[in-house]
Protein backbone atom coordinates (compact mmCIF):
# COMPACT_ATOMS: atom_id res chain seq x y z
CA UNK A 1 0.00 0.00 0.00
CA UNK A 2 1.60 3.46 -1.02
CA UNK A 3 2.34 5.64 2.23
CA UNK A 4 2.22 9.26 1.02
CA UNK A 5 0.10 10.76 -1.34
CA UNK A 6 0.37 14.25 -2.88
CA UNK A 7 -2.61 15.50 -4.58
CA UNK A 8 -1.43 18.95 -6.57
CA UNK A 9 -4.70 20.86 -8.12
CA UNK A 10 -3.53 22.51 -11.67
CA UNK A 11 -5.51 25.55 -12.84
CA UNK A 12 -3.46 26.77 -16.17
CA UNK A 13 -0.12 26.30 -14.59
CA UNK A 14 1.55 25.61 -17.87
CA UNK A 15 4.76 27.33 -16.67
CA UNK A 16 4.70 25.62 -13.24
CA UNK A 17 3.40 21.87 -13.45
CA UNK A 18 6.72 20.46 -14.89
CA UNK A 19 8.42 22.14 -12.03
CA UNK A 20 6.25 21.52 -9.44
CA UNK A 21 6.39 18.01 -10.69
CA UNK A 22 10.22 17.29 -10.74
CA UNK A 23 10.13 19.12 -7.08
CA UNK A 24 7.86 16.38 -5.48
CA UNK A 25 9.66 13.58 -7.13
CA UNK A 26 12.75 14.56 -6.45
CA UNK A 27 11.63 15.09 -3.04
CA UNK A 28 9.97 11.49 -2.52
CA UNK A 29 12.94 9.73 -3.92
CA UNK A 30 15.35 11.29 -1.71
CA UNK A 31 13.09 10.46 1.01
CA UNK A 32 12.72 6.98 0.49
CA UNK A 33 9.12 7.18 0.63
CA UNK A 34 6.95 4.74 -0.97
CA UNK A 35 4.79 7.72 -2.45
CA UNK A 36 2.52 8.75 -5.70
CA UNK A 37 1.73 11.90 -6.92
CA UNK A 38 -2.08 12.48 -7.98
CA UNK A 39 -1.97 16.16 -9.79
CA UNK A 40 -5.45 17.36 -10.88
CA UNK A 41 -5.64 18.70 -14.15
CA UNK A 42 -8.55 21.63 -13.07
CA UNK A 43 -10.46 22.56 -16.04
CA UNK A 44 -7.13 24.39 -17.45
CA UNK A 45 -7.22 26.19 -21.00
CA UNK A 46 -3.49 26.14 -21.59
CA UNK A 47 -0.92 23.36 -21.95
CA UNK A 48 -1.58 22.16 -18.42
CA UNK A 49 -3.27 18.76 -19.64
CA UNK A 50 -0.81 18.10 -22.02
CA UNK A 51 2.42 18.27 -19.54
CA UNK A 52 0.71 16.57 -16.84
CA UNK A 53 -0.07 13.44 -19.64
CA UNK A 54 3.32 13.36 -20.42
CA UNK A 55 4.79 13.02 -16.77
CA UNK A 56 1.61 10.26 -16.56
CA UNK A 57 3.63 8.42 -19.34
CA UNK A 58 6.93 8.77 -17.79
CA UNK A 59 6.33 8.53 -14.31
CA UNK A 60 4.37 5.45 -12.85
CA UNK A 61 4.36 7.77 -9.58
CA UNK A 62 2.32 10.49 -11.15
CA UNK A 63 -1.65 9.34 -11.57
CA UNK A 64 -3.15 11.99 -13.34
CA UNK A 65 -6.46 12.75 -12.86
CA UNK A 66 -8.60 15.34 -15.10
CA UNK A 67 -11.81 17.80 -13.79
CA UNK A 68 -13.76 18.18 -16.87
CA UNK A 69 -15.29 21.64 -18.03
CA UNK A 70 -18.31 21.43 -16.44
CA UNK A 71 -19.67 24.93 -15.11
CA UNK A 72 -18.89 26.84 -12.26
CA UNK A 73 -16.56 29.76 -12.46
CA UNK A 74 -12.81 28.67 -13.91
CA UNK A 75 -9.91 29.30 -10.91
CA UNK A 76 -12.63 29.02 -8.57
CA UNK A 77 -12.93 25.13 -8.20
CA UNK A 78 -9.42 24.07 -6.08
CA UNK A 79 -11.70 22.41 -3.30
CA UNK A 80 -13.46 20.21 -6.18
CA UNK A 81 -9.74 19.51 -7.53
CA UNK A 82 -8.83 18.68 -3.86
CA UNK A 83 -11.55 16.28 -3.36
CA UNK A 84 -11.49 14.26 -6.36
CA UNK A 85 -7.48 13.56 -6.20
CA UNK A 86 -7.96 12.56 -2.50
CA UNK A 87 -10.56 10.47 -3.61
CA UNK A 88 -8.43 8.80 -6.37
CA UNK A 89 -5.25 8.55 -3.99
CA UNK A 90 -3.99 5.26 -2.12
CA UNK A 91 -2.21 6.55 0.14
CA UNK A 92 -2.70 5.81 4.06
CA UNK A 93 -1.43 9.91 4.21
CA UNK A 94 -2.37 12.68 2.38
CA UNK A 95 -0.56 15.87 1.49
CA UNK A 96 -2.64 18.53 -0.09
CA UNK A 97 0.47 20.60 -1.71
CA UNK A 98 -0.78 23.68 -4.53
CA UNK A 99 0.95 23.41 -8.27
CA UNK A 100 1.64 27.20 -7.75
CA UNK A 101 5.03 25.66 -5.78
CA UNK A 102 4.55 27.90 -3.03
CA UNK A 103 5.04 25.26 -0.33
CA UNK A 104 8.18 24.40 1.10
CA UNK A 105 9.14 21.40 0.46
CA UNK A 106 11.17 20.52 3.10
CA UNK A 107 7.50 21.01 5.39
CA UNK A 108 7.07 17.60 3.75
CA UNK A 109 9.03 15.58 5.76
CA UNK A 110 7.76 17.54 9.14
CA UNK A 111 4.23 16.76 8.43
CA UNK A 112 4.70 13.51 7.96
CA UNK A 113 6.66 13.02 11.16
CA UNK A 114 4.11 14.80 13.35
CA UNK A 115 1.38 12.70 12.03
CA UNK A 116 3.17 9.72 12.73
CA UNK A 117 3.33 11.02 16.21
CA UNK A 118 0.02 10.03 16.67
CA UNK A 119 -2.03 13.33 14.96
CA UNK A 120 -4.67 13.25 12.45
CA UNK A 121 -4.23 16.43 10.71
CA UNK A 122 -1.09 19.05 10.47
CA UNK A 123 -0.98 22.23 8.87
CA UNK A 124 2.09 23.80 7.45
CA UNK A 125 1.93 26.73 9.14
CA UNK A 126 3.16 30.51 8.28
CA UNK A 127 1.68 31.92 11.37
CA UNK A 128 2.92 29.92 14.34
CA UNK A 129 6.76 30.25 16.34
CA UNK A 130 9.29 29.66 13.37
CA UNK A 131 6.84 30.02 10.58
CA UNK A 132 7.08 32.82 8.40
CA UNK A 133 4.75 34.64 5.37
CA UNK A 134 7.76 34.84 2.94
CA UNK A 135 7.08 37.04 0.55
CA UNK A 136 3.44 37.26 0.79
CA UNK A 137 1.63 40.54 0.45
CA UNK A 138 1.09 42.38 3.85
CA UNK A 139 -2.19 42.17 3.37
CA UNK A 140 -2.94 39.16 2.42
CA UNK A 141 -1.19 37.80 5.04
CA UNK A 142 -3.31 40.06 7.53
CA UNK A 143 -6.51 38.56 6.07
CA UNK A 144 -5.25 34.52 6.09
CA UNK A 145 -4.00 35.00 10.11
CA UNK A 146 -6.75 36.67 11.22
CA UNK A 147 -9.07 34.46 9.16
CA UNK A 148 -7.33 31.29 11.34
CA UNK A 149 -7.55 33.87 14.38
CA UNK A 150 -11.27 34.02 14.07
CA UNK A 151 -11.81 30.35 13.83
CA UNK A 152 -9.58 29.70 16.83
CA UNK A 153 -11.64 32.07 18.66
CA UNK A 154 -15.16 30.68 17.21
CA UNK A 155 -14.42 26.88 17.55
CA UNK A 156 -11.13 26.61 19.42
CA UNK A 157 -8.99 25.67 16.36
CA UNK A 158 -5.77 24.96 18.22
CA UNK A 159 -3.57 25.70 14.97
CA UNK A 160 -2.64 28.64 13.80
CA UNK A 161 -2.97 28.47 10.00
CA UNK A 162 -6.02 26.84 8.26
CA UNK A 163 -6.78 29.36 5.57
CA UNK A 164 -4.08 27.79 3.40
CA UNK A 165 -4.72 24.32 2.04
CA UNK A 166 -0.97 23.45 2.21
CA UNK A 167 -1.42 20.42 5.09
CA UNK A 168 -1.76 16.49 5.36
CA UNK A 169 -3.62 14.13 6.69
CA UNK A 170 -5.06 10.53 7.69
CA UNK A 171 -7.12 9.31 4.59
CA UNK A 172 -9.68 8.28 6.89
CA UNK A 173 -9.85 11.13 8.12
CA UNK A 174 -11.38 12.28 4.67
CA UNK A 175 -13.47 9.11 4.32
CA UNK A 176 -14.90 10.70 7.53
CA UNK A 177 -15.63 14.20 6.83
CA UNK A 178 -18.56 15.45 4.90
CA UNK A 179 -16.82 18.21 2.85
CA UNK A 180 -19.23 21.20 0.67
CA UNK A 181 -16.57 23.31 -0.11
CA UNK A 182 -15.58 24.00 -3.76
CA UNK A 183 -13.79 26.71 -4.03
CA UNK A 184 -10.90 27.93 -1.27
CA UNK A 185 -13.49 27.72 1.41
CA UNK A 186 -12.40 24.06 1.49
CA UNK A 187 -9.29 24.79 3.82
CA UNK A 188 -11.28 26.22 6.89
CA UNK A 189 -14.29 24.37 6.60
CA UNK A 190 -11.95 20.50 6.82
CA UNK A 191 -10.16 21.84 9.72
CA UNK A 192 -13.01 22.95 11.86
CA UNK A 193 -15.44 19.85 10.64
CA UNK A 194 -12.37 17.78 11.40
CA UNK A 195 -11.96 19.41 14.97
CA UNK A 196 -15.40 19.65 15.59
CA UNK A 197 -15.36 15.41 15.04
CA UNK A 198 -12.82 14.91 17.47
CA UNK A 199 -9.51 14.33 15.20
CA UNK A 200 -6.01 15.87 16.42
CA UNK A 201 -4.59 18.72 14.85
CA UNK A 202 -1.19 19.73 14.78
CA UNK A 203 0.73 22.16 13.05
CA UNK A 204 4.93 22.52 11.99
CA UNK A 205 6.46 25.84 10.74
CA UNK A 206 6.57 26.78 7.21
CA UNK A 207 7.85 29.12 4.79
CA UNK A 208 5.36 30.63 2.15
CA UNK A 209 7.34 31.36 -1.60
CA UNK A 210 5.06 33.58 -4.08
CA UNK A 211 4.73 32.67 -7.31
CA UNK A 212 6.98 33.82 -9.75
CA UNK A 213 5.30 32.40 -12.99
CA UNK A 214 1.80 31.90 -13.80
CA UNK A 215 -1.59 34.42 -12.70
CA UNK A 216 -2.44 33.99 -8.94
CA UNK A 217 -6.37 32.75 -9.26
CA UNK A 218 -6.44 34.24 -5.39
CA UNK A 219 -9.77 36.13 -5.58
CA UNK A 220 -9.29 38.18 -1.99
CA UNK A 221 -13.12 39.18 -1.56
CA UNK A 222 -14.75 36.34 -2.99
CA UNK A 223 -12.63 34.36 -0.56
CA UNK A 224 -13.29 36.05 2.38
CA UNK A 225 -17.01 35.71 2.02
CA UNK A 226 -16.69 32.04 1.43
CA UNK A 227 -14.92 31.61 4.90
CA UNK A 228 -17.01 33.73 6.48
CA UNK A 229 -19.75 31.90 5.07
CA UNK A 230 -18.23 28.50 6.77
CA UNK A 231 -17.86 29.83 9.78
CA UNK A 232 -21.70 30.85 10.23
CA UNK A 233 -23.12 27.28 9.05
CA UNK A 234 -20.87 25.77 11.57
CA UNK A 235 -21.74 27.85 14.15
CA UNK A 236 -25.48 27.47 13.24
CA UNK A 237 -25.48 24.10 12.40
CA UNK A 238 -21.93 22.11 13.40
CA UNK A 239 -23.10 18.67 12.11
CA UNK A 240 -23.61 20.42 8.53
Amino acid sequence: MTDVSFIIPFHNEAENAGPMLERVLQFGKNAGWNFEIVPVNDRSNDNTGKILENYTKKYPKVIHSFRRQDGGELGNTMGYALKLGTEKSQGKIVIWTMGDMSDDTQTYRAIVEKINTGYDMVFGSRYMPGGSRGNLEAFKAFLSSNGTLLARILFGIPVHDITNAFRGFRKQVFNQVKLQGMGFDISPEFAIKAHQMGFKLGEVPTVYINRDKGVSKFKMWKMIRQYLHVYWTLLLNPNK
